[in-house]
């Protein structure tokens, strides 16, 4: 097992992170960010990445993808979490390899897990397309072993607006009322696997979140001074950088482990790796997720008075983390699944 990123995969990121860096993002110290269409969603970033295939990623060629693995996918939202993409990527992403109609990106697409008694849609506005997760037979938890998933159409969903979200560039609103129709477009297995993927490419998220937050901790303690001299020649400084570095790189090896398995077991095709791979995905998601969220309020620290500003823009990403962290599955259901395998 190869975890080193071949000369594609950084290809492909360094072709994302060119687009990211066309557009406005939030986030951005002085700058209050793109301004954003129906939904929240940044029209023509997504028009950019749709056109560099970032959803058709993992759909074979013959069916208009990419034909490409999770390897690729990480690294792509990893660069997605650095500048801080507004949008409902994961669930167009997840999406596509399912229904390939949506491999273009021409379509936005929403994922909702009813299973898991989450009742809150993102970007409501902006989808085109509504994917649901249900459990058959009732039963909760976090990935059901009795489930489908239904196609809904938004404009049928009657759901209310969250009047302050906790992140404020990613629009909310509650169901009122589960979809009363839909048409089935996968099994229980279809269902695993869009949770189990969706916690991956969460966790990808939250680590360019992390380590970007990481460099901008550094950056700042290296120009900023007191006492005559740059506040990252102090102890205590250099200490939480280095915190905020370990967990960046430990989650990031995390998440690449888990990408690597995930296409092995693809590859094999008989799923005897499956297990081993869900529980990787689940200590990456727990170990992203810590990154984000430590490395954020990390970053806030090392700003000292300027970080808890509007403007350096690092509530932003305390608050995306905050919101991703509760995303595909919390700490306590993916450390559960993790004990039942071992």
């Amino acid at each position: 097992m190869d975890f080193r990123p071949t000369e594609d995969q950084l290809a492909l990121a360094g072709a994302v992170r060119d687009v990211l860096g066309k557009h406005p993002r939030p986030g951005t110290p002085g700058e209050e960010g793109p301004e954003p269409g129906a939904g929240g969603v940044d029209v023509a970033l997504w028009r950019d990445l749709a056109e560099l295939g970032v959803f058709g990623l993992r759909v074979p060629e013959d069916a208009g993808g990419l034909g490409l693995g999770h390897a690729e996918a990480v690294h792509v939202f990893e660069q997605l979490g650095r500048g801080l993409a507004t949008g409902p990527y994961t669930a167009t992403a997840l999406a596509a390899p399912l229904l390939p109609e949506y491999a273009s990106g021409r379509h936005r697409v929403g994922l909702s897990d009813l299973t898991s008694g989450a009742c809150y849609l993102e970007h409501l506005d902006a989808l085109d397309a509504l994917l649901v997760v249900e459990a058959v037979d009732g039963e909760a938890h976090a990935f059901p072993g009795h489930s489908q998933v239904l196609r809904v159409e938004p404009i049928e969903l009657r759901a209310d607006p969250v009047p302050h979200p906790v992140d404020p560039c990613v629009p909310l609103h509650r169901l009122s009322q589960k979809p009363l129709r839909g048409e089935i477009v996968g099994d229980a297995a279809a269902a695993d696997a869009l949770l189990r993927e969706g916690a991956l490419l969460t966790a990808a998220y939250q680590v360019g979140m992390a380590a970007v937050l990481t460099e901008r901790a550094v950056a700042y303690a290296k120009q900023r001074a007191q006492f005559g001299r740059a506040i990252g020649s102090f102890q205590a400084v250099k200490h939480l950088c280095a915190d905020m570095f370990a967990r960046a790189e430990l989650a990031r090896a995390a998440v690449h482990a888990a990408a690597v398995l995930l296409d092995d077991d693809r590859a094999d095709g008989d799923g005897a790796d499956l297990p081993a791979a869900a529980t990787a995905v689940s200590a990456a998601k727990i170990l992203a997720d810590d990154a984000a969220v430590g490395n954020a309020r990390a970053a806030i620290q090392v700003h000292g008075g300027m970080g808890c500003t509007w403007e350096m823009g690092l509530h932003y990403f305390l608050k995306r983390a905050w919101a991703l962290s509760l995303a595909y599955g919390r700490a306590a259901e993916h450390a559960d699944l993790i004990s039942e395998a071992l």
